[in-house]
C-alpha cells in the first residue's frame, strides 16, 4: 500500500544516534519520512525563539527547551505546507509506534473534516482516564477516532491537516504554552478549539519504549517558581481549569462526552465495536 501522507521527524543535529533508531524503526513499518533539523536549545539565538514563542505564559516561565522544541514543531509544519499533501504526520525522534501506522499513512479518507489534529499518542505510564465525546469515525485498522473533551499533552506523534498546519503557523510570535499544550489543552490554548482534535483509541503511539527520552527540549520545562509566585501560578492554572468545568460537566451530564480509559496497544482493536 502506497504512502501518500508524509511523515515528518524532529531530530537534533547532535542526535544521529537518535536518526538512525526512528529510520529503521520506521523503515520495518514500511514508512518514508523528512528529516526536520531540530531546534537546538543549547545554540539558538534568542531572536529566533523569540519569533515564535513568548518566555512566559499561563503555565509560568518556559524553559529554553520547551521554546526551542516548540520552534521546532514550526518548522515541521512550515515544510509540510510546501507540499501538496493534506495531511501530514508530525513525529519526536523517541516515538514508538505500532506496527498498523502505514495503513493510516495510504490515505486521509478516515479522518472527519471537521477536524484538524489526529492525537496518535498516549501520554506517560498505563493509561489515562480522559473525557471524550462519542465515537466519530475510525482508522482503517480499528482503532476508534474519539473528540477530546479534556486535556491530554505529549507532542510525540499527531496528525495536522493544511487548515490546521496553517492555524497553527499563524500564531508565531504569540504562543506562551510548550507546543503539546499548544495543541491539546483547551485550558490554555485558543488554538484547540479550531484544530477540534481527536485521539485514537487505543493509542498507536508512545515515548516510553525506550530507555531514553526526547531531548529536544532537555535543556528546561517550564521552571517551577516557588513562594508566592508558585502560588501565584496555582491559582492562575487552577482559574483555566475552572473555566473549562462547565462545559466539561454539562458534556458528561448530557451524555455527549463520557470517561475512557486510553492506554498504548500495539495491535489494534480485533473486533471493532461503533460504541467505543
Amino acid at each position: 500500500m502506497p504512502q501518500t501522507l508524509p511523515a515528518f521527524v524532529i531530530n537534533l543535529d547532535r542526535r544521529p544516534d537518535r536518526l538512525e533508531r526512528i529510520g529503521e524503526h520506521l523503515a520495518e513499518r514500511g514508512v518514508t519520512f523528512e528529516r526536520i533539523a531540530a531546534c537546538d536549545a543549547r545554540s539558538v539565538a534568542e531572536e529566533q525563539i523569540a519569533r515564535v514563542v513568548a518566555t512566559h505564559g499561563p503555565l509560568g516561565q518556559l524553559g529554553q527547551g520547551d521554546r526551542a522544541c516548540t520552534v521546532s514543531h514550526t518548522l515541521a509544519w512550515e515544510q509540510f505546507l510546501k507540499s501538496s499533501a493534506s495531511h501530514g504526520l508530525f513525529l519526536e525522534d523517541d516515538i514508538y509506534l505500532a506496527g498498523d501506522l502505514m495503513q493510516i499513512l495510504a490515505d486521509a479518507d478516515w479522518i472527519p473534516t471537521e477536524t484538524h489534529a489526529v492525537k496518535l499518542e498516549k501520554y506517560g505510564d498505563g493509561a489515562s482516564r480522559l473525557l471524550l465525546g462519542p465515537k466519530i469515525g475510525q482508522t482503517p485498522s480499528g482503532r476508534a477516532l474519539h473528540p477530546m473533551c479534556s486535556r491530554h499533552v505529549g507532542g510525540g506523534a499527531y496528525i495536522l491537516s493544511r487548515a490546521g498546519a496553517r492555524a497553527a503557523l499563524d500564531w508565531r510570535g504569540r504562543i506562551r504554552v510548550p507546543v503539546d499544550h499548544f495543541l491539546f489543552n483547551d485550558t490554555v490554548s485558543p488554538l484547540r478549539r479550531m484544530l477540534r482534535p481527536a485521539i485514537m483509541v487505543p493509542a498507536m503511539a508512545t515515548q516510553r519504549a525506550y530507555d531514553y527520552n526526547s531531548d529536544i527540549a532537555a535543556l528546561g520545562k517550564a521552571v517551577r517558581p516557588r513562594g508566592l509566585r508558585k502560588t501565584l501560578r496555582t491559582l492562575r492554572r487552577g482559574g483555566n481549569e475552572i473555566n473549562q468545568s462547565p462545559r466539561q460537566i454539562l458534556q458528561y451530564l448530557t451524555g455527549r462526552a463520557r470517561l475512557m480509559d486510553v492506554e498504548f496497544a500495539e495491535a489494534p482493536p480485533a473486533t471493532t465495536d461503533s460504541r467505543r
